[in-house]
């Protein structure tokens, strides 16, 4: 008779041991620092759909910590709704609280958690450790809840810490039905800093959130003039060693929009500006400034349908539109649309403004970069006027930002992680992307698709007081931002390929190729994130506003 095969975990499942352990708290509690502090970057798979954005698992003394994104519990916003959903199937809980905000965390998240086993690790206890009134009362409150309570500076984990976290999980203990009472004052406010003074604070805030991308751009410039030489003559020597080729593939490879004329625009301007905005950036995070720009800027961004966290995320689309509109999930319900809408009208990402910039330079007009930038965001700003309802700007209130946040020194590991990335997305995912642009643009060169498709939209370009030359521009624009450069440009003179233009209708051109439409890559991103109706509505939007403020510039101050 043939032996039945028992399977032991099925009939004693209490045998096996649960090792996953979810880390959950608000947005700016320092989850993410923590756990790379604790474990390292690197992650080995991700939970939920989406990206890193959302959770992801660490491997880390025989257990696995799933790092989650902050919960906004006065927010209706997509992260918060998955990580919820997350949260109710997970038996196991790291419950992740900031010691300067201690009775707010407790209160909001403990409905959240009640009932689960788990331990409390407190954060920012470098801000308070010198109380002794604080310090008794952790001591209360481990004998009153008869839980495990960690208390650490997130951003620098010792080695004692460890061993008192791996003690800790192995004594986890079930959270009771009500948060303890406090009996010491928690609450620590930060201090102002210059950026916040009473009249010019605003102003100041919106500087230092442009400043990664104008210096960005500006050293993008600098690197450029000192290593065009080179690469120029690598690109000559290239041509010539290709020797004489079909006149498809002399179109693809060596033509005005082929892929050995125009590579040294992607080396010269594109990698250098994503380097060094990615690096700021990660400054930016890892000290706080973010979480503080944003609460400073946030009653003016009301007036917009956006909210001030709304505000970095179209910040961070200047970097590239991608993320930043998957970074919308953090956002409300009643202003994500709004973002969305933003970053793709109004973040010039690391790809068009570098283009914009060549092209001012290759038309020995330079000195148009700031006035372009004056207008982009002029521009923006009526946009999201005329497109938003009063109903969505009165809804546009931060209910859960995290009060003003503190200051940190830097964290130099986090930006040179970052930068590391950056440099790896930037040749797995933009060169590529390039690169077949390159080629479909040489393709259709040589069909003569451009030059019946210029004919076709002539009309367009009159109505916006622009020559025809700029269709090509305007084209390109719209399926890959630095495409504006390829339209403008002569590669074999690095000149302008539309003369007779004044500085308004350059200025004009540029515009209109950036802002018309968004790039396939964004386009198709945001019918992922917002369904395609969502995103139709959207590209007709912004297409007739850009049509419309180019004709107002053009034909009002050419």
């Amino acid at each position: 008779m043939k032996t039945q095969r028992i399977d032991v975990e099925t009939y004693y499942p209490e045998k096996k041991l649960d090792s996953n352990w979810l880390l959950i708290g608000k947005e700016s509690v320092g989850k993410t620092a923590f756990i790379e502090s604790l474990v390292g970057k690197k992650s080995t798979s991700s939970n939920l759909q989406g990206s890193s954005l959302f959770c992801q698992n660490y491997d880390w003394n025989a257990q696995t910590i799933i790092d989650t994104p902050g919960i906004q519990t006065r927010m209706d916003s997509v992260v918060t709704s998955q990580v919820l959903q997350k949260l109710h199937t997970s038996k196991q809980v790291i419950l992740m609280v900031k010691s300067t905000d201690l009775l707010s965390d407790l209160t909001d998240l403990w409905p959240l958690i009640q009932g689960r086993v788990g331990i409390i690790v407190v954060t920012y206890w470098d801000k308070v450790r010198h109380r002794p009134d604080v310090c008794q009362e952790i001591a209360r409150l481990k004998a009153v809840t008869q839980l495990q309570w960690i208390t650490v500076d997130n951003r620098r984990v010792s080695p004692h810490q460890l061993l008192e976290l791996a003690a800790a999980l192995k004594g986890a203990a079930k959270f009771p039905k009500q948060p303890p009472h406090l009996t010491a004052n928690w609450s620590v406010i930060p201090g102002r800093a210059f950026f916040e003074l009473p009249l010019i604070g605003p102003l100041l805030c919106f500087m230092l959130l442009v400043l990664p991308t104008w210096v960005s751009v500006v050293n993008a410039n600098a690197f450029a003039d000192w290593l065009y030489p080179f690469i120029e003559s690598g690109a000559n020597w290239l041509k010539i060693r290709t020797g004489t080729l079909p006149d498809i593939l002399n179109h693809m490879l060596l033509g005005d929009y082929g892929v050995v004329s125009m590579l040294p625009f992607l080396l010269l301007y594109a990698l250098p500006t994503v380097l060094v905005f990615s690096a700021i950036i990660a400054l930016y995070k890892t000290t706080g400034l973010v979480d503080r720009l944003s609460f400073s800027l946030d009653p003016f961004m009301q007036k917009l349908g956006l909210s001030g966290r709304d505000l970095v995320r179209v910040i961070m689309g200047f970097g590239c539109n991608v993320p930043a509109i998957i970074q919308t999930r953090h956002c409300s319900c009643c202003t994500r649309g709004t973002c969305v809408s933003a970053i793709s009208f109004g973040s010039a990402c690391s790809y068009q403004l570098p283009a914009t910039i060549a092209v001012f330079s290759a038309a020995g007009k330079p000195y148009l970069a700031l006035p372009y930038l004056a207008v982009l965001a002029t521009t923006t700003c009526l946009y999201l006027l005329l497109t938003t309802s009063k109903r969505l700007r009165r809804s546009a209130v931060s209910a859960n930002l995290l009060n003003r946040g503190f200051l940190q020194p830097p964290n130099l590991q986090f930006a040179i992680s970052e930068m590391l990335g950056v440099i790896k997305e930037f040749f797995t995912t933009a060169f590529p992307l390039f690169i077949g642009i390159c080629l479909a643009a040489g393709f259709l060169s040589w069909l003569g698709f451009f030059g019946f498709l210029t004919e076709v939209i002539a009309p367009l370009m009159a109505l916006v007081n622009l020559p025809e030359g700029a269709a090509i521009a305007v084209i390109l624009g719209a399926v890959r931002k630095d495409g504006l450069a390829i339209g403008l440009i002569d590669s074999a003179s690095q000149s302008l390929k539309v003369f007779g233009m004044s500085d308004v209708q350059l200025l004009s051109a540029v515009y209109l190729a950036g802002v018309m439409l968004p790039c396939i890559v964004s386009l198709l991103t945001i019918v992922r994130e917002m369904r395609w109706h969502f995103a139709i509505k959207m590209a007709l939007r912004q297409m007739a506003c850009a049509i419309v403020f180019t004709a107002v510039l053009s034909w009002g101050w050419g």
